[in-house]
């Protein structure tokens, strides 16, 4: 994956969680890098809906192993984790 192509994901998990996931945190302090479980913008619901959207969207399954804090901390992370994801599975 090119910086583009990670750029273009973040900007797009970043869109469905200021405007999908009505968490009652302003959108402003919604960021790549806020930790959001601290914030309280992702529990258990909340991140099952963004799971179903990874899924849906952009065909990726996260599997239970890496459903932790430390993949969920911040938009970032989970940018992240989705491109290692889509490598291992583009690499099948």
């Amino acid at each position: 994956m090119t910086d583009l192509d990670r750029t273009t994901l973040l900007d797009q998990l970043l869109t469905y969680v200021r405007e999908e996931l009505a968490t009652g945190v302003p959108a402003d302090e919604i960021t790549p890098d806020a930790p959001l479980l601290e914030l309280g913008v992702l529990d258990s619901v909340r991140t099952a809906r963004l799971l179903a959207h990874i899924r849906t969207v952009h065909g990726i399954r996260v599997p239970p192993v890496h459903m932790t804090g430390e993949h969920f901390r911040t938009l970032e992370t989970i940018t992240d984790l989705v491109l290692r994801l889509r490598s291992q599975t583009a690499a099948r």
